[in-house]
């Protein structure tokens, strides 16, 4: 005897939605879509990825932070109804006076010049970058542990940063100097 497959209920047919939904406000096609979903680390293929939006595949946790992450916006704003024209806050305001580490890690962000022009990535890594930063100025009964968080801030602005173009090689040791600028 074959299995009845599970039908997607409620919840489901919502994320199907707000996956496309988010998806087209972009300008994105599947395509474009299912690559972010894909560099994310979450193999996603444009053909699974419109099985998804037009409910005809489960969507597991996995693939639901995955393309979350893709599209900026938080897992919970695609299991919601929500007003199609609300988006997400800017994760940078978040916090209205933020501590010390969030705002240099701001100031390093914001010297990088648009993110989108580095890299597909490098908001979402801006994004993971500002969270841990939030986290290292949190009150300490949090139970954080500073240096995992301090060491994997680092890692994560080393990151970013060596998306950023790198200045040409001055192979003439006399830096300006030799400029006729």
């Amino acid at each position: 005897m074959a299995a009845r497959p599970l039908e997607i209920g409620e919840a489901g047919a919502r994320v199907a939605a707000q996956v496309a939904a988010c998806r087209q406000r972009r300008g994105w096609d599947q395509q474009t879509l299912a690559a972010r979903v894909s560099e994310s680390g979450r193999p996603m293929s444009t053909s699974v990825l419109g099985k998804i939006e037009a409910s005809a595949r489960r969507v597991d946790v996995d693939d639901l932070v995955a393309i979350a992450a893709a599209l900026g916006v938080r897992p919970a704003r695609l299991l919601t109804d929500t007003d199609q024209d609300q988006e997400d806050p800017d994760p940078f305001a978040e916090a209205s006076a933020p501590g010390m580490v969030r705002r240099r890690v701001l100031e390093d962000i914001d010297a990088l010049g648009p993110l989108e022009d580095l890299d597909p990535t490098a908001p979402t890594l801006a994004a993971v970058a500002v969270r841990l930063a939030q986290e290292i100025d949190a009150p300490a009964s949090l139970g954080n542990s500073l240096h995992a968080l301090a060491k994997e801030l680092r890692a994560v602005l080393a990151e970013l940063r060596g998306l950023a173009p790198k200045e040409p090689h001055d192979d003439d040791d006399l830096g300006d100097l030799a400029s006729p600028d």
